[in-house]
């Protein structure tokens, strides 16, 4: 949800996000089914839009989800919105990651349009969000790596290497 801290992002941000990476957008929700088992079991979690590519997230008690596909490895995206209910569809030409949330439409919509401008090189339509990486200054990132760890999202050596790596940027 836009503008709420969520474990699943802030654990994202603590582990998953590369050097000159930024948050654009994110959403909750989930993939896979409701009932699926194996690798269609469902996980809920974050879909997460960076300048660089699109994630789904989600930092469990016994392990993690985590799908990723490069902007410029996408081919499509297509979208369902019926009644409460959207789908985003993200196509490669070997892969697809199938996103469901249950997000306002005009989160949905924003993250979409974001999505599109990045695909096609339109960073014009980028505007910093509250809550997302680039609006938490280094101090706030190492208390919340804090949290992780002491949450156990986060083990002792994880968090020893991205403080390391935040100190570096100062």
């Amino acid at each position: 949800m836009k503008g709420k801290d969520n474990k699943h992002l802030i654990a994202f941000q603590a582990s998953k996000l590369k050097p000159g990476e930024t948050v654009q957008s994110h959403l909750e929700g989930w993939i896979g089914d409701m009932m699926g088992k194996g690798k269609d079991a469902q996980h809920n979690g974050q879909f997460i839009l960076t300048n660089q590519r699109v994630c789904f997230y989600r930092k469990g008690v016994f392990g993690e989800v985590f799908e990723t596909i490069p902007l410029g490895k996408l081919t499509s995206v297509e979208c369902l919105s019926r009644m409460g209910y959207r789908v985003m569809r993200l196509h490669t030409s070997h892969d697809e990651l199938a996103f469901k949330t249950f997000e306002a439409k005009e989160m949905f919509d924003e993250v979409y349009d974001r999505l599109e401008a990045s695909r096609h090189g339109d960073t014009s339509t980028e505007a910093p969000q509250a809550g997302v990486s680039e609006a938490l200054d280094i101090p706030d990132q190492l208390r919340k790596l804090a949290e992780l760890r002491e949450l156990g999202i986060l083990d002792e050596s994880e968090f020893a290497a991205k403080k390391t790596e935040l100190l570096a940027r100062l």
